[in-house]
């Protein structure tokens, strides 16, 4: 291959600078935490939007707020694995940095899922004797301590819970374990 065919597929050394700033404005849109969010809230947008519009059915609006929860849930707590595998492995040194960046918003999102998902329970319920009635039961005990838990973790989730608990902001957040095995079992 010559100098001629890479230019061809590559562009000219005179692209080099549209080239860069192409990159970098995609950097941009992917460190952008606005962006971040309404990425992440696509999926779940028919169980959102199914807060307001009462032709939904009910069941499924269900079913995709808690799906939607656990798989953030579980792709937060596999970041840590993942930045291990990378640092053995010797790669993605910028990938590792952007997934260690962004854990804490992958929680946020699981948690933001959740609460749509307590939310559909509770207007479809509407009633409060009726929930409570609802808490004796295992699968629901079961989850409302686990979101107990993560409303815990959601509300320590930023820079000023860190400085102010010091080492125990570290051993409560280590309470999203516990809290994982109460949501398996509210949903099985």
């Amino acid at each position: 291959m010559g100098v001629k065919g890479w230019h061809q597929r590559h562009g000219s050394a005179k692209d080099t600078p549209n080239v860069l700033l192409k990159c970098h404005l995609m950097i941009k849109l992917l460190n952008s935490l606005p962006l971040f969010y309404l990425i992440a809230l696509i999926p779940g947008r028919f169980a959102i939007w199914g807060l307001f519009d009462d032709s939904w059915y009910y069941a499924q609006m269900m079913y995709e707020s808690g799906v939607w929860s656990v798989r953030f849930l579980l792709i937060t707590i596999a970041i840590t694995p993942v930045l291990f595998l990378l640092s053995r492995l010797g790669q993605g040194k910028t990938l590792g940095r952007w997934l260690l960046q962004r854990r804490r918003h992958f929680g946020l999102v699981s948690f933001v899922y959740a609460v749509i998902h307590l939310a559909h329970y509770t207007l479809e319920t509407a009633n409060l004797e009726d929930m409570w009635l609802d808490v004796f039961g295992i699968d629901f005990a079961t989850g409302w301590l686990a979101f107990i838990v993560f409303a815990l973790l959601a509300v320590t989730s930023n820079n000023a819970s860190v400085r102010r608990l010091g080492r125990a902001w570290k051993s409560l957040h280590f309470w999203i374990y516990p809290a994982i095995a109460l949501t398996f079992v509210h949903w099985y």
